[in-house]
């Protein structure tokens, strides 16, 4: 069920800074499970965002792809886990979930990211209790997902479209031509539609093209490998990103 929730995109100063990362990427215990680390330009959030493993880099390249996202913080706060010292005094340490998302008609939802439903343990059973306790305080939903079980070629579609996201100077000279075209001919496969323009070249074309999908300002089937003959069509009334229905079937968007 979808609940009727409408995030205001221009004032987020309350969660940037309170959500800020809680934690600094490091390869402190990369010794004991080695992981790689890393950074990217985030165009949604318009900074730079860390990840721990290139499984939290696949979800996060997700979010910026997805366009019923509208905001992402990665490491947003400190969840407190009792223990009981060698002493018998009660005591905490703090466990930082990975990362908190906005998305249009939801309910805030918490994610930790883990490799596969196989990397289990008390500590991970014990993390997830009080996340989900700390979750419900704030209003929130808390989940735990695997973005390397999605599909092998929504994975490697996800991953090529990061290199279109970005506006050029020239996508708004050919932006009306380009869409004309498609209210005239219907859908049309990247190549045929890219070449169909005169007064433009093919590879300035292509380019665009993919950031229309990249950004979901058209459809196509993102279970197929994109490419050149990756048929595209634009959105009906009320259609929502090529990935949200995705999204809900495989991170647990369901309130």
């Amino acid at each position: 069920m979808v609940v009727a929730l409408h995030w205001d995109n221009d004032n987020w100063i309350k969660e940037d800074q309170e959500l800020l990362p809680k934690r600094r990427v490091d390869n402190k215990i990369s010794w004991q499970r080695p992981h790689i680390i890393g950074s990217f330009y985030s165009r949604k959030m318009k900074r730079i965002i860390e990840y721990h493993s290139l499984n939290e880099c696949l979800f996060y390249y997700f979010l910026e792809v997805d366009v019923s996202t509208i905001r992402y913080y990665v490491q947003p706060i400190e969840v407190p886990i009792p223990f009981i010292s060698k002493n018998g005094e009660r005591k905490y340490w703090l466990h930082v979930p990975d990362v908190v998302v906005f998305r249009k008609g939801y309910l805030p939802l918490l994610y930790q990211i883990k490799e596969s439903p196989d990397d289990l343990g008390d500590k991970f059973n014990l993390c997830n209790k009080f996340c989900g306790k700390m979750a419900v305080l704030k209003g929130w939903k808390y989940d735990v997902i695997y973005p390397k079980t999605l599909p092998k070629n929504v994975i490697n579609n996800i991953q090529f479209l990061q290199g279109y996201l970005r506006e050029r100077s020239l996508y708004s000279n050919i932006r009306t031509d380009v869409f004309f075209k498609m209210i005239v001919n219907g859908a049309m496969s990247v190549a045929d539609l890219s070449h169909s323009f005169p007064s433009f070249s093919a590879a300035d074309i292509k380019p665009f093209l993919y950031h229309l999908i990249a950004t979901g300002e058209v459809e196509i089937n993102m279970n197929e490998p994109i490419s050149q003959l990756t048929v595209i069509k634009l959105k009906g009334n009320g259609t929502g990103s090529p990935l949200n229905e995705l999204y809900e079937i495989a991170f647990g968007t369901e309130q």
